[in-house]
């Protein structure tokens, strides 16, 4: 520690409020580093700088990086709870326990605020008056339950605003008894609404009171001898049944449960979730957890406030494998959310903790699965690192491309890969600023230069291997600058260029430096296809941000300067003419005739362009 910086953290500690509220601490480039809230400020951000044997690793290695705290206070602590999930969530800070598969997973909504509800699948839950079910683990999961639904009830199915006046005629579907035709005028709404009810209770898992019901109307249109009709209630019985027996009954107590349990192996931890409705084993959720390097209480009560902050559904109790700090306050809080009672239970025997022994059994298994597909992997740059003669085992890749036309627009990529798959949060777009003109080398370097100094300005980690889309020049121009910067005894350097045979991935040449002759690959490398995917990424990656620039260079046209032609203007112009040059070439009564372009303006345009 500097004496400077000493100075300051003292400083920022006498000035922590003793008020409830969060801590935002954050290192020298003003990022920050981690989020945290307390009861009282001051005691609990002192806690951090004093030395204790029993610190924890994670918190030994932030206290030196810290340069500055910021404090906000709150009225109350579940003010700071909910303050602190929101700014987790916002800012993913580095050293926070995160919630990294933050999955929006589907839900049905069931449009109840209108005249005739329809159903529909989407990801996230608004307060719009609608009625949500799910969440589902799998789309295919959802447009199963749709299908089963138009299959049992005549719900429509088409997404017109109705008001209840007759728009067109009945459609297949009502010819075919699968809709009631609200919008043909067909049915009043109380008829449609009692569907509507059923439909709800299907959706429940109340299905079977609605067994019985259908029994009635079978029974009734038997005795009328309707034989036809009651066959069709004897096939909607059959459905719904056939989804009874899919359920599966884990609770005789009928309430609504989440049972939560984290495992960890060899730095993954995986948090897996049992959703229990009405005594139904409904769906199961895994997540994994990214700065998950502490204990198992700390790795749940981060996806607990992460997880529920957005949440809809919330269950009368959730089931925990382990005590997690601040239970009471965050049952509080999502009592307060659910407008009713939630508990928080750690069980230790009984039926309960059977559930929580079911969840962590589903941990382990994710674990493993997880890590299994990880072993292939690390096979593969196994694979890299004997075939490249590498110092270091390639865990982190990072991959460069640049983009240009004719020397317009230049752009440079980096994509980042770990432990053999895409880390798309660590990805990187450069726009060139120093080098005019066509020159891919001098762009690469500038590029190489900006990203490793960063690394080494902040003492940050270097990627094991630096792979450089490009021939020989691009890598001799890439060894250049890591000898420059002093790291080329610290990373492993490659390039991936093109073969002979273009169209054929197998004739895709890798070079190292300081080699005349590419490095010869098994037939069917994963190694060599591991490679060929990381060029192909950075490649997407460096396109598709060059395409955006040079989209928005082509709006940001002489049009851009005329007085009185903003951005819509300037869209219905391109789209009227189709091109820039066909504005120029376009008299002003001509131009005038584009969609909301007065004589005036046109003339405006006619005169500058």
């Amino acid at each position: 520690m500097t004496r400077k910086r000493d100075e300051k953290i003292k400083a920022l500690l006498e000035q922590a409020p003793k008020l409830p509220g969060i801590y935002i601490m954050k290192g020298g480039e003003g990022e920050i580093l981690y989020i945290g809230k307390a009861k009282v400020l001051a005691n609990r951000v002192r806690s951090y700088f004093q030395n204790s044997a029993h610190m924890p690793p994670k918190t030994r290695i932030l206290v030196p990086k810290i340069e500055d705290i910021r404090y906000l206070t709150t009225k109350t602590e579940q003010e700071a709870l909910i303050l602190e999930s929101n700014f987790i969530k916002r800012h993913q800070p580095r050293y926070n326990v995160l919630l990294k598969d933050d999955k929006h997973y589907p839900y049905l909504r069931l449009t109840t605020q209108e005249l005739f509800p329809r159903l529909e699948v989407v990801r996230r839950v608004l307060k719009d008056g609608a009625t949500y079910f799910g969440p589902y683990t799998m789309v295919r999961e959802v447009r199963e339950t749709i299908r089963l639904i138009y299959k049992i009830f005549p719900l429509r199915q088409s997404a017109d605003p109705l008001d209840g006046a007759p728009k067109r005629r009945p459609c297949l579907n009502f010819h075919m008894g699968r809709c009631l035709a609200p919008c043909a005028g067909e049915v009043e709404p109380e008829a449609y609404n009692a569907v509507v009810q059923e439909v709800i209770q299907f959706l429940k898992g109340k299905n079977t009171d609605l067994v019985d019901r259908l029994k009635e109307k079978m029974d009734l249109a038997a005795r009328d001898l309707n034989y036809e009709e009651a066959a069709t209630w004897r096939d909607k019985i059959e459905a719904v049944k056939t989804v009874l027996d899919k359920q599966k009954i884990i609770s005789t107590t009928l309430i609504n449960q989440d049972v939560i349990a984290c495992h960890r192996d060899r730095g993954l931890a995986v948090v897996q979730m049992l959703i229990i409705r009405n005594g139904k084993m409904v769906a199961e959720k895994t997540f994994k957890m990214k700065n998950a390097d502490e204990a198992d209480a700390e790795t749940i009560g981060s996806f607990l406030k992460q997880y529920y902050l957005e949440e809809p559904f919330l269950p009368g109790e959730i089931l925990l494998s382990t005590e997690v700090e601040d239970a009471e306050l965050i049952a509080e809080w999502l009592s307060g959310r659910r407008g009713g009672k939630v508990r928080l239970e750690t069980p230790v025997r009984g039926q309960k903790r059977d559930l929580v022994r079911m969840a962590e059994e589903n941990a382990r298994f994710a674990v493993r699965a997880e890590l299994d597909r990880g072993d292939v992997a690390t096979r593969s740059l196994e694979e890299l690192q004997e075939t490249l003669g590498l110092r270091n085992f390639p865990r982190v890749i990072e991959g460069f491309d640049i983009s240009n036309t004719m020397g317009q627009e230049a752009v440079g990529s980096m994509v980042r890969f770990e432990h053999a798959r895409p880390e798309k949060k660590e990805y990187r777009r450069f726009k060139i600023k120093t080098v005019q003109g066509i020159d891919d080398y001098a762009m690469l370097s500038e590029v190489l230069t900006r990203r490793y100094m960063r690394l080494i300005d902040e003492n940050a980690p270097l990627p094991d291997l630096i792979l450089i889309d490009g021939g020989k020049g691009h890598l001799n121009t890439a060894y250049k600058v890591i000898e420059a910067l002093d790291i080329e005894h610290r990373v492993d350097l490659a390039c991936i260029a093109k073969g002979k045979f273009r169209h054929k991935v197998e004739t895709d040449e890798v070079y190292l430096p300081g080699r005349k002759e590419a490095v010869g690959f098994k037939d069917h490398s994963p190694s060599r296809f591991l490679l060929q995917r990381v060029r192909d990424e950075s490649h997407r990656f460096a396109i598709e941000y060059h395409r955006k620039l040079r989209g928005k260079k082509s709006l940001a046209s002489p049009l851009e300067t005329i007085p009185g032609v903003g951005k819509k203007r300037r869209l219905a112009l391109l789209k009227h003419f189709g091109s820039l040059e066909a504005i120029k070439n376009a008299p002003a009564e001509e131009i005038a005739k584009a969609p909301g372009i007065p004589l005036a303006v046109a003339r405006k345009i006619a005169a500058t362009i």
